[in-house]
């Protein structure tokens, strides 16, 4: 029995890491009846047991415990969890200043899986030669998220990048457009090869045209690629626990008239006032309300 990482999976292959090279690594039938209830077995970042068999291959065993996960609702009607990756120290929210233009709720969404999953959050605002950053991110930066505007074509902003990626487990995730592929060849020239190759052999027979990858980063660290996402289902979360992940709200805790405010309609509300002060936007807000109020008409959600 060996341990390894899982790099990369395409189809049912899992592709993994150790000390020893890369094994592809394939799926018994009793492991894929027992997935307790999540859409994969493993993840990419997992770490796993695996039994050998020829050189290079191996069957799955079993996966090992996770520090975080990074995580949506699948299958249909968002009944299954869909872990997108495990294990990360960060996630970096990928949007564009400029065709497609920010999709701001999907930014709050993204840093609240983010910081559901355990992880720290930061926001990359690229295509930045093409428009100025939006003003509307100087909320997250008050918030305490580090922004960083960048051009792939220009190479703006990748030094501060990189510098902030450097020793981590960083999954980047963002809708389809932004940029995210051309951040990641711009970050690392060689990596526009290993791309191709990859979107080659899974046109060759994986039966499918997305995949998450991880890749290491030549100053140390890893950045995991996840497939565009336009639109993903909360999964984990319930409306009594979304306070704790939006940092404005919880600088508040304990500030409310009622300790168990939900910062909507109560008399006494703290974040209620900053709005109303002018030091926390409005925009920010109700993208608060907008999380707070789906997860309230939603079914009730698995807790972490």
């Amino acid at each position: 029995m060996l341990t390894g990482r899982v790099v990369r999976i395409v189809g049912n292959l899992y592709h993994v890491e150790n000390a020893d090279g890369e094994w592809d690594i394939t799926l018994t039938g009793k492991i894929r009846r027992a997935r307790d209830g999540a859409s994969k077995p493993a993840a990419v970042g997992d770490e796993v047991e695996f039994e050998p068999g020829s050189p290079g291959e191996g069957k799955l065993l079993r996966t090992l415990p996770r520090r975080t996960k990074l995580c949506r609702a699948g299958g249909s009607g968002g009944r299954i969890e869909s872990v997108l990756v495990a294990n990360a120290d960060r996630v970096l929210a990928v949007f564009s200043s400029h065709n497609p233009d920010p999709d701001f709720r999907a930014v709050d969404r993204a840093l609240v899986m983010g910081e559901a999953g355990k992880m720290e959050c930061a926001i990359a605002i690229n295509k930045v030669d093409l428009a100025p950053p939006p003003p509307e991110m100087e909320a997250y930066r008050a918030a305490g998220y580090p922004v960083f505007a960048t051009s792939a074509a220009k190479g703006q902003g990748l030094a501060d990048l990189r510098a902030w990626l450097h020793g981590k487990v960083t999954a980047l995730m963002g809708p389809s457009g932004v940029g995210k592929s051309s951040l990641l060849n711009a970050l690392e020239p060689s990596w526009e090869l290993t791309t191709g190759e990859l979107s080659l052999r899974i046109q060759e027979g994986r039966h499918t045209t997305t995949w998450v990858e991880m890749h290491r980063l030549s100053s140390g660290g890893y950045v995991v690629d996840t497939p565009g996402i336009e639109n993903f289902g909360l999964w984990g979360i319930v409306a009594e626990d979304l306070p704790a992940y939006f940092p404005e709200t919880r600088a508040l805790q304990g500030k409310c008239r009622f300790r168990n405010c939900g910062h909507e309609s109560e008399p006494g509300c703290a974040l209620k006032a900053e709005v109303e002060a002018g030091r926390l936007t409005k925009r920010r807000y109700e993208g608060y309300l907008s999380i707070l109020r789906e997860l309230r008409e939603s079914a009730p959600a698995e807790r972490w």
